[in-house]
């Protein structure tokens, strides 16, 4: 199933809330719910699911989601046929209710953001923007990783993500531009911000 250029945001949330009806939604749902080589739909989903309120705030959750966004975009990078998960991670899941309440929250805000996307700047979509889109999308799931241990920082590079997948879905290259800014944005806050002795304390 592939996302809609008309209102990109909405769809995605819509189409993973009406599949996953009254139950979970797992990784491996979402594969098979947009394809596996539907990169735009399926790592604007995941972004979203770091950045909208109560989603984001479940411990542990930005690291998992930062997974499943590197080893896609990795497989997306190399050229793979299908894209490969490992079974514990296509199980990861998250309860459908958690989606409806988070769309619930912030729907009108979606669907202005939805306005105000439309397809523009061909240049900046095409494979070589598309490429680097996926190698910046490689870094800022790694962020997402240290940023843990700063309060509401995963937003950052989730935004960063969230503005990649639309672009892709929307052929909007204003949104992929405004990407590429959010990265250094989202690199420059883990430098500044994240307390880096206790990521050595993992090791």
């Amino acid at each position: 199933m592939a996302a809609s250029q008309s209102d990109p945001l909405e769809n995605v949330l819509e189409t993973a809330i009406e599949e996953g009806g009254d139950g979970k939604i797992s990784v491996g749902d979402l594969l098979d719910m947009f394809g596996h080589r539907s990169f735009g739909p399926i790592i604007t989903l995941l972004g979203l699911l770091v950045v909208l309120p109560p989603i984001g705030a479940i411990p542990g959750l930005p690291a998992v989601v930062g997974l499943v966004i590197l080893l896609f975009s990795m497989q997306i990078l190399i050229g793979a046929d299908h894209i490969w998960m490992p079974s514990f991670v296509e199980k990861q899941s998250i309860e459908a209710s958690k989606l409806e309440e988070a769309e619930d929250n912030v729907k009108p805000w979606l669907k202005r953001i939805d306005r105000m996307i439309t397809e523009r700047l061909a240049w900046a979509t095409g494979k070589p923007a598309t490429y680097l889109a996926a190698v910046a999308v490689s870094i800022l799931a790694l962020l997402m990783i240290p940023l843990e241990l700063v309060p509401f920082a995963v937003a950052a590079p989730g935004a960063a993500i969230v503005l990649f997948g639309l672009a892709l879905v929307a052929r909007d290259g204003a949104l992929m531009l405004a990407g590429f800014a959010a990265t250094a944005a989202a690199v420059t806050i883990t430098i500044l911000f994240v307390p880096w002795d206790k990521v050595a304390g993992w090791f």
